[in-house]
């Protein structure tokens, strides 16, 4: 079940020395997002879900790889920027890779939130699954495999990390270059991505529990880096704001 509260158009300014947020409403800038990792990740289903729920804030999107990069895009083209911020697995919540980009770019505007489940796929090539192959490797980005040890277990083959994120791992076995019965994992929507590949199992996440939530901001490059436990602050209390939308 997806968890959905949203606003539109509300402006958010965090002071370091207060350690408050102030509010006050603003006209959509311009209409353009770029999207923290890339087509048929879990980020790509949520920003879609959320646009879905609020047609009001649909906008094109552009795939930026991490927060930092996805953060610096945004300020650079004074567009928008959508992020995971927070995951029920990670002890804190926090995003590491969002908090660090909170340490060199200041959240100043929050126009979205929503919560998604994280549902774990399989994903093989079609002509694999018509012709019944087993599966011979597990390729994904290295956190996405850690969340899959009892399904690992099960199938008992060897495993290849993708440091550049579920989606290449799914290029990887749409392109065959992991020889016949690869199989990708991550977001079941990898498929509208490459239709050459097919789910053959879901939900093959440990924790069937897990949720990410995501926030759609503008930002602003700081003057001076803060520290983590700043970013943290700065963080949480977006995301307050964003859960109040």
């Amino acid at each position: 079940m997806i968890k959905i509260k949203l606003g539109v158009a509300v402006s958010v300014l965090y002071s370091i020395t207060t350690g408050m947020l102030s509010f006050s409403t603003t006209a959509l800038e311009k209409r353009e997002v770029y999207v923290q990792a890339s087509a048929g990740s879990f980020n790509d289903a949520a920003i879609n879900q959320l646009f879905a729920q609020q047609s009001a804030l649909k906008m094109p999107v552009n795939f930026a790889g991490t927060p930092s990069h996805t953060f610096e895009q945004a300020h650079n083209t004074n567009t928008w920027a959508f992020s995971a911020v927070e995951n029920s697995t990670i002890p804190g919540k926090l995003v590491d890779a969002t908090i660090t980009a909170v340490q060199q770019y200041r959240i100043v505007d929050v126009i979205g939130f929503i919560t998604t489940p994280i549902e774990m796929c399989a994903l093989m090539h079609i002509d694999d699954v018509n012709n019944n192959k087993e599966i011979s490797v597990i390729a994904s980005h290295p956190a996405a495999l850690k969340q899959i040890k009892g399904w690992k277990a099960k199938v008992g083959v060897p495993e290849l990390a993708v440091p550049n994120g579920t989606s290449a791992a799914a290029e990887r076995v749409s392109k065959r270059l992991l020889g016949i019965g690869g199989v990708a994992v991550g977001s079941c929507v990898l498929v509208e991505t490459y239709p050459n590949l097919s789910v053959i199992a879901k939900g093959i996440q440990d924790n069937k529990h897990n949720e990410t939530s995501f926030l759609l901001m503008k930002v602003n490059k700081r003057t001076e880096m803060i520290t983590i436990s700043q970013a943290r602050k700065a963080l949480s209390h977006a995301i307050t704001l964003g859960r109040a939308l």
